[in-house]
């Protein structure tokens, strides 16, 4: 399938692409979830329509060697990115061919369908490469792991394949250096992603440093809501909430104690001890004032009934507003949930953590009463809950309770270090 003589013209477009391939590598940039993103699927895609042959497996070979060696990634990470985005040009190709697709360099012309099937085939094969390793050093769903990687994202890759097209196109109608003036404007399109992604994670970056500098107050819940954070969105995508709303919720939950910033929390917190009873009286304004500041920055408008109801009960019989059922917002209850889950599964100054097994009775015990039992039902499932129990292992070591940070970049099989790129 991959077979034929590479002419000049096959050489001549391999090189120019390799070298947009590159450009594009070099060029990459960091997005707010830490993973690194490129526009390099437009050569390496654009080569494929040209020279659907082994002209284009070698242009995105050399192209990401030469990208890799100038970045000076790890050798494992190097080795990853150059075989996965070879192995999912190759099957690409291998797809375009099957479906009637020809060189544009020789007919000068592309059906919709093989393109199409070229440029799915490719995407996908991409993050399942990514989703499998995951899955397999995660020890999580490879389904779970593949949505993941999709998350967000397929909009965009439907939106770049005109891209693909207009771009293979001019190089076969206007030669190399037409091209080459037209993909500046694309570099001008990676220039705006790279401002946007960096702006995010700038936010991201604000956001988790008010919340250590809080929690250096109490030092029996360091990581505490970055942990709450993480479990809050496996819960909420675990029950089957969107993705924007499994978003809204990890956020609400990361700024959900943001009001023990006030100082008459200081001595409560750095108590070492059980509260009395006008301690506790104190402790519970905590999330009414948390949910005042979150209400002071707009776009976190949504977020403010969340943080305000997260010690709210289903029974009625919680804070402050003592809400009950489908009253509490959506999120409050997620955020209960994990809220609960990190306190049980940490030490406290007057008990040492309980076992997942244990959690588990816990919440079964108080579904109904403390935690809405409709999230419950399906969170306890073996399946679900297994997953559930896997994310406290990894957040108990990126996030450990005697506030030793773990870098997500340093960690074990974390999807920031070998994350699919993309725009």
């Amino acid at each position: 399938m991959l077979g034929g003589a590479w002419g000049a013209k096959e050489l001549t477009a391999a090189a120019f692409f390799t070298g947009f391939g590159i450009l594009a590598e070099v060029l990459q940039y960091q997005r707010a979830k830490g993973s690194p993103g490129t526009i390099g699927f437009l050569p390496f895609l654009s080569i494929a329509l040209i020279s659907p042959n082994g002209a284009a497996v070698a242009s995105v070979f050399f192209a990401m060697l030469i990208g890799e060696i100038i970045m000076r990634r790890e050798l494992l990470k190097a080795q990853f990115n150059i075989s996965q985005q070879v192995l999912a040009v190759t099957v690409g190709i291998i797809a375009y061919k099957g479906l009637g697709g020809q060189a544009l360099l020789l007919d000068g012309s592309a059906l919709f369908l093989p393109s199409a099937a070229l440029f799915v085939v490719y995407m996908v094969t991409n993050k399942a490469v990514v989703a499998l390793v995951l899955a397999l050093a995660n020890r999580t769903s490879f389904a779970s792991e593949l949505a993941r990687g999709f998350k967000g994202a397929l909009l965009n890759d439907v939106l770049a394949l005109p891209l693909v097209l207009v771009i293979a196109l001019a190089y076969e109608r206007f030669g190399p250096v037409w091209t080459g003036i037209l993909a500046f404007p694309m570099l001008g399109v990676r220039q705006l992603y790279k401002t946007v992604f960096e702006l995010e994670r700038i936010n991201e970056e604000l956001l988790q440093l008010m919340v250590a500098a809080i929690e250096a107050r109490d030092p029996y819940t360091s990581g505490h809501s970055q942990r709450v954070a993480r479990y809050s969105r496996v819960i909420a995508r675990l029950t089957g909430l969107s993705a924007r709303k499994v978003d809204q919720i990890g956020t609400a939950a990361l700024l959900h104690d943001v009001g023990k910033i006030h100082e008459e929390f200081a001595p409560i917190l750095r108590k070492p001890g059980r509260l009395t009873d006008p301690e506790f009286e104190v402790m519970k304004t905590h999330s009414a004032k948390s949910a005042a500041l979150v209400g002071k920055v707009t776009q976190f408008a949504e977020l403010v009934p969340m943080v305000r109801g997260h010690h709210e009960r289903w029974s009625g019989r919680g804070y402050p507003d003592s809400l009950a059922g489908d009253a509490i917002p959506l999120g409050a209850r997620v955020i209960t949930i994990a809220d609960t889950l990190d306190a049980m599964t940490t030490v406290r100054p007057y008990r040492p953590p309980r076992s997942l097994d244990e959690v588990r009775e816990e919440i079964a015990r108080v579904a109904g009463n403390q935690f809405d039992p409709r999230l419950c039902a399906v969170l306890l499932t073996d399946e679900k809950w297994a997953e559930l129990c896997l994310e406290v292992e990894i957040a108990s070591r990126e996030y450990p309770a005697d506030g030793s940070h773990v870098d997500p970049e340093n960690a074990p099989a974390t999807q920031r270090s070998m994350q699919l790129r993309a725009p």
